[in-house]
């Protein structure tokens, strides 16, 4: 069964829309422009990296896995950061400003396919300690898009990231 995330059916649903919706900006401004430099744009764009950062978090609220058949299923996990070990200029505010009021953010671990975690995470218990990384969405731009009011931490798996456990690490 998929939860709710802000106005979406499911977190899957917001995650792929956010995804596309910032390809669409992306692009759209790219071509704005003369065409040599939009060319140049494009191949700029495909290597630009995501928002990528790496914290220790201490978990707070694990809440019920989004099953969305459709877009695959998730760990929904509420936590609070508690040391940022990378960071990424794009989102230094927002992560900053998430650890120094121990704000919770919203971590997505997708599991269960070819394209996240194959195997269960075991550890995953109100209190533990985690060191995740992955890309991160401040909340402001989470909400604008219509997911909740919190900054999100997803793709924790590869290619982009990791969990990792008092027990593991997985990837």
């Amino acid at each position: 069964m998929a939860a709710a995330f802000g106005k979406f059916p499911s977190l899957s649903a917001f995650l792929e829309s956010y995804k596309l919706a910032k390809k669409k900006r992306d692009m759209k401004t790219v071509l704005a422009g003369k065409p040599r430099e939009s060319a140049r744009k494009i191949k700029a764009l495909q290597k630009k990296q995501l928002d990528v950062v790496e914290v220790n978090a201490q978990l707070k609220v694990r809440e019920p896995d989004d099953t969305d058949a459709n877009g695959g299923k998730h760990y929904r996990l509420r936590v609070v950061v508690t040391k940022i070990l990378k960071d990424d200029p794009d989102v230094t505010k927002d992560l900053k400003d998430a650890k120094a009021k121990a704000r919770e953010v919203f971590v997505a671990i997708r599991f269960g396919d070819s394209m996240g975690i194959l195997e269960p995470i075991k550890g995953l218990n109100p209190g533990a300690a985690l060191h995740l990384k992955g890309e991160w969405i401040p909340k402001e731009k989470a909400q604008q898009h219509g997911g909740a009011k919190m900054s999100v931490l997803h793709f924790t798996h590869h290619p982009v990231g990791f969990i990792c456990t008092q027990v593991k690490c997985y990837a």
